[in-house]
Formats: structure tokens, C-alpha cells, sequence
């Protein structure tokens, strides 16, 4: 069982503004709906142009995990093929429908659109786009600014991961949506390939409209998830399915083979539609560093240390 928050109220408009992006130089190869507590109010930001977000301070008996520095990465600027991989193979098992294409990764002045098109593969007939990190990280703040792709079998997703490939277990930490109903989130995480308690939220707005920032906190208690800046999920004390790997920084558009059709919906959307993505950053925990956050929210969020203290229980309907 996971310890919901009350739900959030709508989000204030977001605004936009330009940064120098900064890239690491060193590159290594590499569902239930439930109210409980309202969120506590964000801290006005302040110009400077230091970096705003403070994760909880790492105590000498904390377990700590390796990670790669932090960063924050404007789309529109570049797609750094020095520190993204843009995914180019195909995928004849699992539940991908389709190979990843280079060829669906398009960039523009806003950033880059990860589309998924109607074209025969290697694995099925389907291409999608993806985009991960070189490097991985482990406990800290993850923030995306993104829109969905729209239509019936469509994901969109942001997430952490490491597996067998990297010689690891499965561990993934998951914020996704379904191009069904695009007014819906879904939370989701793993430990050795089992899943924790997923949980699916209704948004006060349909996410494939404009551009809002989601995010996640893992630190070594559990992982908090958020919108806009507000805290919508958190997973409860001693939580065994809880990751502990570091991953990689991933995010893609995809349709999946025909028996995920029950899940994301029949593939009946429009060739090429495109899911977008910003800005991406990552926080080291403990550290102060530049984030998503900073450009695209007019307030600055509070720390998980306040927002997700003592969180009461409540059965879902």
C-alpha cells in the first residue's frame, strides 16, 4: 500500500526562459485514485541565479548510491549525442510493437518530438522514437517538461532504468501516460523486475495540450512523485519493491505489440504523432544544482522533507 496525497489544484500557467545548458564533459560507455493530505504551500523564488532546488541532506548513516553528476538539458538547444544515445535497434521480444528509429526524433526551437509512425520493422510495424542517458544516477530529484503523444495506443514515458543488458537487475522508476486519455498520469516503479504499487491520477488538465513539469524524488525511504510541483504519490515506509541500481535517464514514444492493446488501447492513431519533451534535468541528492523546475514553474516547490512527513493511510475505493 502506498500513502496517496489530497488532489493537487490545477496548476498555475507556466512560463518559459532561456539557460545555458550545461552537459557533463566526461561521457562513460557505456492504478487507484485517493485523497489524504493537501501539499504544502511552494516558497516564492527568488532571482538570483543560483540553483534552487536543496534535497534532503544525505546523513552520515544514509545509503548512498553511485550517480553521475547532475545536469539540465534543453531540447531545443541540442540533443548531445555526446550524452544522449538516440536509440537505433530493434526489439523482437518484450512488448515494444516496433523498432526505435533515429528517424523519429525530430528537434525544433521548443525542443525535441519523439514520434511514433505507422512503418514496417524489424519488430513489427511500427518505428518509435527514444532518447537515454550515457551515464547513470542514482538518489536525487528527476524533472521533465513534456507533452504526451494523443491517440488510442500511443505511450508516452519518462522514467529511470537498468537491466540485464548493463548486467544489472531490473530496476525502473516510471512516470507515464496512455495517448487514450491523456488527462490521466500513471506512477509506477520495480526492484529485480517486480512491480511496487502503481497508481493512476486524474489531472485538473489534458497533458497533451501544453507543456507541464512532472518529476520524481528517490531517496533511500521512497520515491515521491509530482505535477507541477506538487506532491501526488508517495510509497510508504519499508517499501520492499523499492529500486536500488542506479539507471539510466529515459524517455520514448511507442505502441506496443497487439497483446498491450488492453492496456494502452487499439492502435488506431495517426501515423507520426509526436509526444515532446523540453527540458530534463537530474538533482543529486543533497546537492544544489539547475533544474527544470527553475525555468519552467513561477514558483518554486518545496523540498520532499516537508511535503511528504508522516503521511496518513487511507483505503482506496
Amino acid at each position: 500500500m502506498l500513502s496517496d496525497f489530497d488532489s493537487p489544484k490545477p496548476a498555475e500557467t507556466m512560463t518559459t526562459a532561456a539557460v545555458e545548458v550545461t552537459v557533463p564533459d566526461d561521457v562513460s560507455d557505456s492504478q487507484p485514485v485517493a485523497p489524504a493530505i493537501p501539499p504544502s504551500s511552494p516558497v516564492p523564488a527568488t532571482p538570483a541565479p543560483t540553483p534552487s532546488h536543496t534535497l534532503i541532506p544525505p546523513a552520515k548513516t544514509r545509503p548512498t548510491l553511485p550517480s553521475a553528476p547532475g545536469f539540465i538539458t534543453l531540447l531545443g538547444d541540442t540533443l548531445n549525442d555526446a550524452f544522449f544515445y538516440r536509440s537505433e535497434y530493434s526489439n523482437p521480444t518484450g512488448h515494444y510493437g516496433g523498432d526505435w528509429s533515429r528517424d523519429n526524433i525530430g528537434q525544433t526551437a521548443e525542443g525535441a518530438d519523439l514520434d511514433v509512425r505507422r512503418h514496417p520493422s524489424r519488430s513489427g510495424p511500427y518505428t518509435g522514437g527514444e532518447m537515454k542517458t550515457l551515464k547513470t544516477y542514482g538518489y536525487g530529484r528527476y524533472e521533465v517538461v513534456m507533452r504526451p503523444a494523443k491517440g488510442s495506443g500511443l505511450v508516452s514515458s519518462f522514467f529511470t532504468y537498468t537491466g540485464a543488458y548493463e548486467g544489472n537487475p531490473h530496476d525502473e522508476i516510471d512516470i507515464e501516460f496512455l495517448g487514450l486519455d491523456t488527462s490521466r498520469i500513471h506512477f509506477n516503479y520495480f526492484r529485480n523486475g517486480k512491480t511496487g504499487e502503481s497508481a493512476t491520477f486524474d489531472l485538473p488538465f489534458d497533458a497533451a495540450e501544453a507543456d507541464h513539469l512532472y518529476a520524481f524524488e528517490w531517496a533511500p525511504e521512497g520515491i515521491t512523485w509530482y505535477v507541477d510541483g506538487e506532491p501526488y504519490y508517495k510509497t510508504v515506509e519499508g517499501d520492499a519493491y523499492l529500486p536500488t541500481t542506479p539507471g539510466s535517464v529515459i524517455f520514448n514514444a511507442w505502441t506496443g505489440k497487439p497483446f498491450m492493446s488492453a492496456w494502452h488501447g487499439k492502435p488506431t492513431f495517426e501515423s507520426g504523432a509526436a509526444a515532446h519533451y523540453s527540458c530534463v534535468s537530474f538533482s543529486p541528492m543533497g546537492e544544489e544544482t539547475r533544474a527544470c523546475s527553475d525555468l519552467f514553474l513561477p514558483r518554486r516547490p518545496s523540498t520532499s522533507h516537508a511535503l511528504t512527513a508522516q503521511l496518513s493511510q487511507q483505503p482506496t475505493p
